[in-house]
């Protein structure tokens, strides 16, 4: 492949991932804040937690495909630099309010994938802001991309939902463990799928030196 057809499937990539990210953050804004009874009863009930994991994933959501825009890296180190602390903060702080959120959601079949979910986010953001900086810029841009892909399981969930139960769960018959199976599925497969693309496929390929 050449290095201008990359670049056309890299660009028609990135404008399918950031119009479903649109999509789909405009359904759990939605969901949870527009329709009624789903914010929580208080303040400190759940409100105050949902409100402030949505303002830290925003920043997220809408300036981390600027971090792998190589020209911008580039051309505006500094931008750069501004854009991942502002992911490293948005992401921490969603993390933290997600694992809170999962340990208690009323759906207990829920609780475990994401307050796992929410550790493996926050981790793989701290470890990606470690090894900035320590220059190691090949560990970083690994540890941003898996920090990334646990960010996008808003998107994940959302497209493997709207498949009909019947065709994806077409084996399960209990909703509840549909729920819970779909909970699981929105991390662990898109994990697994840049697992095999960054680490596991170059390995398999690498000719010995």
């Amino acid at each position: 492949m050449t290095q201008v057809a990359r670049r056309r499937v890299a660009q028609v990539f990135w404008a399918v991932l950031l119009a479903l990210s649109a999509y789909y953050l405009y359904r759990a804004l939605l969901f949870r804040f527009i329709t009624p009874d789903r914010l929580g009863p208080t303040l400190l009930n759940k409100q105050v937690w949902y409100t402030a994991h949505m303002l830290f994933a925003l920043p997220v959501i809408i300036g981390a495909p600027l971090q792998f825009v190589a020209g911008l890296r580039k051309a505006r180190p500094k931008l750069h630099r501004w854009l991942g602390r502002a992911y490293v903060i948005g992401a921490s702080g969603a993390a933290l309010t997600a694992i809170y959120l999962g340990a208690t959601i009323d759906l207990e079949g829920s609780r475990l994938p994401i307050v796992l979910l929410g550790v493996l986010w926050l981790f793989f953001t701290l470890a990606a802001w470690r090894t900035a900086v320590k220059r190691d810029y090949d560990a970083h841009r690994k540890f941003m991309t898996r920090s990334y892909g646990m960010a996008l399981v808003l998107v994940w969930l959302r497209v493997m939902g709207d498949v009909p139960p019947d065709l994806m769960f077409f084996y399960i018959e209990d909703p509840g463990i549909r729920d819970t199976t779909l909970e699981w599925m929105s991390w662990v497969v898109p994990l697994l799928v840049i697992e095999l693309f960054m680490t596991w496929w170059p390995l398999l390929v690498r000719k010995k030196a």
